[in-house]
């Protein structure tokens, strides 16, 4: 996995908080907030600069033209927090989390045309990048939603498969977790774009198949091991409406509830895409009342064909090709397309996706999609048996299934790592010998 750009290694120095929970990168110096960031790079952008500039030898003439409002002392701090970044990057590469800055190639498109200055500065990804280029259909609902709607957002999302469209949702249990998985079931493609424990997250069992086969991106605007937090939540919402096409909402509340919230923001002020909604009663409502304010009802479409129309009408785009099985690169989960590769408008490429930096072959096999993805699940589930744990605590707690927690278990007791406390049952991590 290439290491991150230099311009990505300054944003993240300055705004990132590392390895550290809460948005600090330490007590005394906080990192910059989205806002002061936009302020700064807008300073950088006048001076004919970019964020490489603070980490090369250029850095204290630069300081000294910024405005007052960037003390040179903040600022030099932050960028010397060089080792903790190295630490920072070891761990998420890893997990096969890469990052990605706004002046990478990699970086969403979308983003820079529809959020300009609001686009997030950084995003983390695990998974196929390629995937956004694609054409996209979001699909967000309520998580309490009607079991007979979750299989009606199941059914669209096996048409978007059909039809080489890219499913984009939040990855919560609900319609957003039913519709990724009906394109997933069907072969097709998807992108979660989530609002915290993007390293949770990308562990789950639900999700890994499809990320070994390089049909699915999780992309989060927020550090990998954020929190769940309610404005990150509705922060994310507008990220999945500037990825898409068009949108579909299967549920929503009627004046609460984040559904409700980013299709409302959607509909009245950022206008993204076309927004449809269902038109059954069942799914509460929310539908009816965001049809009033301008939400078209869902045509229902019959085909592939159908609902690739529905999305080049929706954009008034020319036809574009579906993103085909074959045009996913296997290994996709652990490479990412050079920064200095173009990337192509909105259209998967036929290029196979290569590293930036050549490994040895002993390394690269070491760094193979599942042996990471195994090796994270262990160093995942150790952290939890610093004191003994059952079964059914360690389900609640990593939001697996108990077979898979056992499983997990049982491999780790195998390697000597961990050891089976009996009646009742419980499992704890093994001391390191001597």
């Amino acid at each position: 996995m290439p290491a991150p750009s230099a311009n990505t290694q300054a944003v993240l120095l300055l705004t990132s908080p590392l390895l550290q929970e809460g948005g600090k990168g330490s007590s005394k110096d906080p990192v910059l907030s989205a806002a002061e960031y936009a302020q700064l790079a807008a300073a950088l952008l006048q001076e004919r600069h970019q964020p490489a500039d603070l980490i090369n030898g250029s850095r204290d003439a630069l300081l000294s033209t910024l405005s007052a409002s960037f003390t040179a002392e903040r600022l030099n701090r932050l960028l010397a927090r060089g080792f903790q970044l190295s630490q920072a990057v070891e761990h998420w590469a890893s997990r096969s989390i890469s990052v990605i800055g706004r002046a990478d190639a990699t970086y969403p498109r979308r983003f820079k045309q529809r959020l300009k200055r609001a686009a997030p500065p950084l995003l983390y990804a695990c998974g196929n990048l390629e995937l956004l280029n694609g054409p996209a259909l979001a699909v967000v609902g309520s998580r309490s939603t009607p079991e007979s709607l979750l299989r009606q957002a199941e059914a669209v999302g096996a048409l978007a498969a059909a039809a080489g469209v890219v499913i984009a949702s939040g990855a919560a249990k609900g319609v957003d977790e039913a519709a990724m998985a009906g394109s997933l079931a069907a072969g097709g493609f998807a992108i979660g774009v989530v609002a915290d424990s993007l390293e949770k997250l990308s562990a789950r069992p639900i999700w890994r198949q499809a990320l070994l086969d390089g049909r699915l991106l999780l992309l989060s605007s927020e550090a990998p091991s954020a929190r769940f937090q309610v404005w990150r939540a509705m922060g994310r919402n507008k990220l999945i409406y500037a990825l898409a096409d068009a949108a579909l909402v299967v549920s929503s509340a009627k004046g609460e509830g984040g559904t409700w919230a980013g299709a409302t923001e959607q509909l009245q002020s950022l206008r993204y895409c076309p927004v449809h909604v269902l038109s059954d009663p069942r799914g509460g409502p929310g539908l009816a009342a965001l049809a009033e304010i301008g939400a078209q009802p869902w045509p229902e479409p019959a085909s592939a064909e159908a609902l690739q129309a529905l999305l080049r009408d929706a954009q008034h785009l020319p036809p574009a090709p579906a993103i085909a099985p074959e045009q996913v690169q296997q290994g996709s989960l652990l490479e990412t397309v050079p920064s200095e590769t173009p990337q192509p408008s909105r259209q998967p490429s036929n290029e196979p996706v290569l590293a930036s930096h050549p490994k040895p072959a002993e390394e690269q096999q070491a760094q193979a999609p599942a042996a990471a993805l195994a090796a994270f699940v262990d160093e995942l589930l150790l952290g939890c048996l610093h004191q003994p744990r059952s079964i059914d605590q360690l389900a609640d707690l990593l939001d697996v299934s108990k077979t898979e927690v056992r499983r997990w278990c049982q491999r780790l007791v195998e390697q000597g790592l961990a050891r089976k406390l009996p009646k009742p049952v419980r499992y704890v991590r093994q001391p390191p010998s001597g």
